[in-house]
């Protein structure tokens, strides 16, 4: 498994490198490599989440219908469901379309972004086998062990390892020189520095017992989390109120509430480069949500098909007529 991942991780690792480079003569190469590098992920995204916009289209067209049977079977809750199930079938309709699908193609995708972010002395600055050797010795393991501060802590030592180098007088510092050239920990040593955004350090991780600026990354991260899961709740009662009522109102209601928590809670855990990126994944997020529903807004594809059938319909209806006409 670990050698599925490492090839994940690489190929990202290239990618962020890649950007890296074009971007290390500013002063915040990483951050900004970081940012150009969540925007070419999120539109190579981008195309899985058409589908489950195309699909709130077809909730649109059969809402009237849904309407219909709810005044017809509201008290039969057996007999409704049994109903909008042959509603669904006769439409072409799959209320689980797009759900499993996007999620599947996403995960590789999402699993290289995380692998090149948290672990970039491996992945972007390529030096795995010192890294591997080094995170082996049984002084390092003691001195992480210090180190952490959480359980997913020893998912982020090699930016625990950039966040150390800046102290010479750690005792992981003065490890690093058993196991890496001088040309290696200079190389390091320069990474690390674009690790910093308006003087906050990004390899450090933020502390809920303990105010620091750092609280800006698990702020942000809720409120721009909020904004997405607030924007795509609104086209929902907007475009298809029938789905946004009931349970599906309660349930849309709890992961407004609770991906903001989410956010905000990761975001203590991990270093403040990773939420740095779940921050600009959100702000894009956001903004792809609102273009993909103004692209596909349901009553302008539901119009489309609409069209789209009709056409067809008429298209068979003379071939059925021609046919007749030969046959004569």
């Amino acid at each position: 498994m670990e050698t599925v991942f490492g090839f994940i991780y690489s190929i990202f690792g290239y990618v962020l490198e890649f950007i890296y480079n074009l971007f290390k003569n500013t002063p915040a190469p990483y951050v900004i490599s970081l940012i150009v590098f969540t925007v070419i992920t999120r539109i190579l995204l981008m195309p899985t989440s058409i589908p489950q916009q195309k699909n709130q289209a077809k909730q649109f067209r059969i809402q009237p219908k849904l309407q219909k049977l709810q005044q017809k079977f509201g008290n039969d809750r057996q007999k409704l469901s049994e109903e909008q199930q042959k509603l669904y079938q006769r439409e072409g309709y799959n209320p689980m379309a797009a759900g499993c699908g996007p999620m599947l193609i996403s995960l590789p995708l999402l699993w290289g972004v995380y692998g090149a972010i948290t672990r970039p002395i491996s992945y972007v600055l390529r030096f795995k086998e010192e890294v591997t050797a080094f995170l082996a010795d049984k002084e390092v393991v003691k001195v992480f062990e210090t180190l952490s501060t959480n359980k997913r802590s020893s998912y982020y030592k090699e930016l625990m390892v950039l966040n150390q180098l800046k102290d010479s007088s750690s005792k992981l510092s003065a490890k690093v020189s058993a196991y890496f050239s001088t040309s290696q920990i200079d190389q390091m040593n320069n990474f690390a520095q674009g690790f910093t955004l308006f003087g906050i350090d990004l390899t450090q991780t933020p502390s809920i017992k303990q105010f620091s600026v750092l609280w800006i990354i698990p702020v942000l991260a809720g409120l721009t989390s909020f904004l997405t899961a607030f924007y795509s709740n609104r086209m929902q009662k907007k475009f298809n109120p029938i789905m946004a009522q009931g349970s599906n109102a309660m349930s849309q209601g709890c992961m407004m509430a609770f991906m903001p928590l989410f956010s905000i809670y990761l975001c203590f855990t991990v270093p403040a480069g990773v939420g740095f990126y779940w921050v600009i994944s959100n702000v894009f997020a956001f903004f792809q949500t609102v273009l993909l529903s103004n692209l596909y807004a349901p009553p302008k594809v539901a119009a489309k098909n609409m069209i789209s059938d009709i056409i067809n319909k008429c298209a068979y209806e003379k071939s059925i007529k021609d046919r007749k006409k030969l046959v004569k």
